[in-house]
């Protein structure tokens, strides 16, 4: 025997001074019965054109649900929510955690994907009637229509997925129809570092003519702090004594806490400051790059060190610092494993992506005590 019965309209004979409504049977649990569900028309449809057509979008969207498994009994807090809508509510609920980069990457992805389903007329679309053929064809559109390339495409489509799983623990969904869209090869990311030159250039400069912007280097360089954790540092996550600086889970891009170790060249630095003698709840970079209680923007580090390395021809980003510290370290001899803690990674993948930039896959020793055949 069948689950169900597909939706149909009920009219009461046609008669608009009545409640209409549109009806689907379920097969019990228990009595092993079918149960009629309802679902009722807005009586403030007042002519039969209106109500026709709105049983016909619901009668749809039911059996759509039906089809894709759907279950009353399981699945009670399903509803016919509008796509966009729903996407736009799991918008505001991201925009309260995530970084704001983060967030602005989540709305572009899914203002293109609006604009799309816009173009699709399906703008009314309900969240349940969105399937995996649909996605499909939204992936083709990215990689064909928009010619985005294979990482840029992989970007997009995470984070739809990420979306859609939202939606699924919310249980408007009771499968992500992004979930199956396979990623597409994309390489290797490049890393870009300092050369030597490059490296004395700023050495040359920034520490007498760009003292506070050298300190923000030398915290990038050393320590793999990111621009836009730097900015939340507070004076009293640095411990001098043990050279370390506490990142706050609220503050580090990978949402979890880390304890930093610091290098000799930066403790020095940081034991010069004085920083005793400030409040320990002032941030380390405030207005003028100085200590105090207002916290800037990122982009103003970036923006304030641009002026200064163009004062001396010098085309790095800020953040490069990072990747050129990182390959120092390796030269230098340093553990991978050691490297990755100290980058915060999750994945050692990720570092070995270092790995492969800076160095041979084989060292030196290796190659002078391979055994003679």
């Amino acid at each position: 025997m069948k689950q169900y019965k597909f939706a149909k309209l009920y009219d009461k004979n046609n008669d608009i001074a009545k409640r209409w409504f549109v009806g689907y049977y379920f097969i019990h649990p228990e009595t092993l019965k079918y149960q009629l569900f309802k679902v009722w028309i807005s009586s403030c449809l007042r002519t039969r054109q209106a109500r026709i057509k709105k049983a016909n979008e619901l009668i749809s969207n039911i059996n759509i649900k039906l089809t894709n498994g759907y279950n009353p009994y399981e699945n009670e807090n399903i509803s016919f929510t509008n796509l966009i809508e729903a996407l736009e509510t799991v918008l505001k609920y991201k925009e309260t955690y995530i970084r704001k980069r983060s967030f602005h990457t989540y709305r572009s992805c899914v203002h293109l994907f609006t604009e799309w389903l816009k173009a699709e007329n399906h703008d009314k679309m309900v969240v349940e009637a969105f399937n995996f053929q649909d996605a499909i064809k939204y992936a083709d559109y990215l990689k064909v229509n928009k010619k985005l390339s294979n990482r840029t495409f992989n970007n997009y489509i995470d984070h739809l997925r990420i979306m859609f799983n939202e939606l699924v623990k919310r249980e408007y969904l009771l499968k992500n129809p992004f979930r199956n869209i396979d990623r597409l090869p994309d390489g290797e990311r490049t890393i870009f570092a300092y050369s030597e030159n490059e490296l004395t250039l700023l050495k040359n400069h920034f520490p007498e003519n760009a003292p506070k912007l050298w300190l923000i280097c030398q915290f990038i360089y050393y320590c793999a702090i990111r621009p836009g954790e730097l900015v939340q540092i507070k004076i009293k996550y640095i411990d001098l004594k043990n050279k370390t600086i506490n990142i706050p889970a609220f503050v580090s891009k990978n949402k979890r806490q880390n304890i930093v170790n610091v290098p000799d060249p930066l403790s020095i630095e940081l034991n010069n400051l004085s920083l005793n003698n400030f409040n320990p709840e002032y941030y380390l970079f405030s207005k003028e790059l100085e200590p105090g209680d207002i916290k800037i923007a990122p982009t103003r580090l970036s923006e304030k060190f641009r002026v200064e390395a163009n004062k001396i021809g010098l085309t790095r980003k800020l953040y490069e610092l990072k990747h050129t510290g990182a390959g120092k370290s390796l030269e230098a001899g340093a553990d991978i494993r050691d490297l990755q803690l100290h980058l915060r990674h999750t994945n050692i993948n990720t570092t070995e992506v270092y790995l492969r930039a800076f160095k041979s896959a084989t060292s030196k020793e290796f190659i002078r005590k391979f055994p003679k055949l």
